[in-house]
């Protein structure tokens, strides 16, 4: 579900088909220094912390971490 839209990117709410970039993202060594260690190591993983996390936010407040990309490339590029 798209959420927002401006010239250069697009946002949604994080879905388990975005697992991949996630998997990658909390293991980035900036994310483990300034953020922590999520205990994020397989793909199962990934849906589970997105399920668990951002998902649980939808589902009790209707809001939450949104993954933003670029248009140009349709690449993952944060939440």
């Amino acid at each position: 579900m798209q959420v927002l839209e401006t010239v250069r990117l697009t946002m949604h709410r994080l879905q388990a088909s975005d697992a991949a970039f996630i998997l990658r993202l909390v293991n980035e060594p900036s994310w483990l220094r300034y953020i922590g260690d999520k205990g994020v190591r397989t793909l199962e993983d990934a849906e589970q912390y997105i399920n668990n996390g951002p998902g649980d936010m939808y589902r009790r407040f209707g809001f939450g971490l949104w993954l933003v990309k670029r248009k140009s490339d349709d690449e993952a590029i944060g939440i």
